[in-house]
């Protein structure tokens, strides 16, 4: 028998998932099974919704030993909304801060009186890659060619034929990632090590960036660990200056997700305009009211509760303070929470 049969896990029907998930001690107290059954047929898959498990302790010892010890299948939807949520609201903020790095990087080429082509060459000729026959491989030229049959940037791209793009360009036919090599790049030119030390924080952003992008669960894993880096002194910082502990800090920027969101969040209120945190702010508290509409179901569970304390000390630390600044004595906001398709 081939090793990697050991592996296949059989289909599950949606009845049959449910039986797997009541034999690993999973409750269905706060939903039915025919409910459970119906959501898992028609609003998520198994395998994203049983993933959020893995935040839930196991029973020790005894007759249930190695079952969930307080896990009811409602709250792997409540977990699952949440994250559909949050990521609802990472990918903008992440997108913004996109938008804002590259005026950023636009305003340092200014400053240096460079013209915004020879910058672009140099970059682009120091991603030459000699192969082993003697040919040349240029992997970021070979990205911006295939925007050239692109709807949004085939004309811009048509009219620089040999790659001799001015600067404001170039960044809006890459790729974040490769946007970024030409941030790190332009650090080295000009010896700024402000601009370094933000190529390693929009690193953490890209991350968060593309896990959104591409709908990956975020939040199936909020148990300690430890992260691939370490976070940079400036994220610890503002963190401290919001009033998040010290404990809170070592634990949570520990955890690779809550790292990333911390910078995220840091880098998002650093480079926006006023109206740009503003409106955010709408958004993350309607996204905080929803996150904490079912507290209770994780009242003894000190992971998840700790990270939705933490997420929320991000929101009022860095958004809600400011919003409160700038709408005093305006009414309240007002909560119109959208029900989600997945909601159940």
């Amino acid at each position: 028998m081939n090793v990697q049969d050991h592996d296949k896990k059989p289909w599950l029907t949606p009845l049959e998932q449910i039986a797997h998930l009541r034999s690993k001690g999973v409750r269905f107290d706060l939903i039915s099974e025919t409910e459970a059954c119906s959501y898992l047929a028609e609003n998520n898959n198994y395998f994203r919704i049983r993933s959020y498990r893995t935040n839930f302790e196991k029973v020790a010892e005894g007759t249930r030993r190695g079952q969930y010890a307080n896990l009811d299948f409602k709250m792997l939807v409540d977990l699952s909304i949440v994250d559909m949520l949050l990521r609802n609201e990472l990918l903008p903020m992440s997108l913004d801060i996109e938008h804002f790095s590259k005026v950023r990087l636009l305003r340092a080429i200014e400053a240096r009186s460079e013209d915004g082509y020879d910058i672009v060459a140099d970059f682009l000729n120091s991603q030459d890659r000699q192969n082993r026959d003697g040919s040349v491989t240029n992997t970021t030229k070979r990205e911006i060619e295939r925007g050239r049959k692109s709807a949004y940037t085939a004309n811009l791209l048509n009219k620089y034929p040999e790659h001799d793009y001015p600067a404001w360009v170039f960044m809006e036919v890459v790729a974040f990632g490769t946007f970024l090599s030409f941030y790190k790049f332009s650090s080295e030119r000009f010896g700024s090590k402000t601009l370094r030390d933000e190529f390693y924080l929009l690193q953490s952003v890209k991350s968060i960036r593309n896990a959104c992008a591409h709908n990956n669960c975020i939040l199936n894993n909020m148990t300690n660990g430890t992260s691939m880096f370490n976070a940079q002194p400036a994220v610890t910082q503002a963190l401290g200056d919001i009033g998040v502990s010290l404990s809170q800090r070592r634990s949570k920027l520990r955890i690779d997700i809550f790292q990333q969101i911390a910078t995220t969040f840091f880098m998002h209120q650093k480079l926006s305009s006023s109206g740009i945190k503003e409106h955010r702010t709408e958004s993350l508290l309607k996204f905080e009211k929803r996150m904490n509409k079912h507290s209770d179901y994780y009242k003894d569970n000190y992971q998840v509760t700790s990270g939705f304390s933490f997420i929320s000390q991000l929101i009022h630390g860095w958004y809600d303070c400011a919003a409160r600044e700038e709408t005093q004595g305006q009414p309240e906001f007002a909560d119109s929470e959208n029900r989600q398709p997945d909601e159940g």
